[in-house]
């Protein structure tokens, strides 16, 4: 059986006194691949900003492979949702994939071996014909995919992404999120994300964040979750014309 990576207790943080989550705690174990869902201003985005050492707790305790955030920076993956760099500047995807090793050689500068760390962790996001190209001129599934790579260059144990399909269309999702099922073989992974229709064919856990979390090992989106996150319970969506059930058919 394997064994809790990320262990929460009684955490809250509040943003300038107004809180953003209470009480929270859960726990999520080895190689598990998790679905961050809630609604907008739920707290999703800080929660992942704790639990990688950005932002601190007001209380409560947050355990990262048994240590704190800061303890194990090198073994966490993070992609934001608004990644920070000028997509004009002339930089190649190798460059921003180097990028990634930096925090961990910057007084002595990049070796051999990162730079056969970046091209493996390209090859794992199937980016390895692309080190080449400017990074301006990827298609927003390609830009993903290397600033993913980035993430990757350091071989974390986790990897956490904020909402990684939002700029990117019904293709792309499907073959990122493939790519990333492939690496929950070997890694744990914490995505948000509100497309669920797609989630729902990847994922091994649902955590509805909405100041509290509710964690469901399954990646059954279930009524009581959508009750809790955004205070309705919608029993079908449209896609393309035709509905989808992504419920259990409601009790009277």
């Amino acid at each position: 059986m394997n064994e809790p990576v990320i262990q929460v207790e009684n955490l809250s943080f509040s943003y300038n006194g107004n809180p953003v989550l209470i009480d929270v705690s859960f726990s999520i174990n080895e190689k598990e691949f998790v679905a961050l869902i809630g609604p907008n201003g739920g707290g999703k985005t800080t929660l992942i900003k704790l639990l990688i050492g950005i932002l601190k707790p007001r209380k409560g305790q947050i355990r990262i492979m048994g240590k704190t955030p800061d303890q194990v920076t090198g073994q966490i993956g993070y992609v934001p949702q608004d990644i920070s760099i000028n997509k004009s500047f002339p930089i190649s995807v190798m460059d921003v994939v180097l990028m990634g090793r930096l925090p961990f050689n910057r007084w002595t500068g990049l070796s051999k071996k990162d730079t056969e760390a970046a091209l493996a962790a390209l090859k794992s996001m199937d980016m390895l014909d692309m080190r080449h190209r400017k990074i301006d001129d990827l298609s927003g599934g390609q830009r993903e995919r290397a600033f993913i790579a980035r993430a990757l260059a350091t071989d974390p144990k986790i990897l956490f992404l904020d909402e990684p399909t939002a700029n990117i269309d019904s293709r792309g999702r499907g073959e990122l999120y493939g790519i990333l099922k492939e690496l929950n073989k070997t890694k744990t992974i914490v995505v948000v994300s509100h497309d669920t229709m797609v989630l729902s064919s990847y994922v091994t856990a649902v955590a509805c964040v909405n100041k509290d979390v509710h964690y469901h090992d399954d990646a059954e989106i279930t009524e009581e979750m959508l009750e809790m996150g955004y205070h309705q319970c919608p029993v079908e969506i449209i896609a393309h014309g035709i509905p989808h059930r992504i419920l259990k058919t409601h009790g009277k």
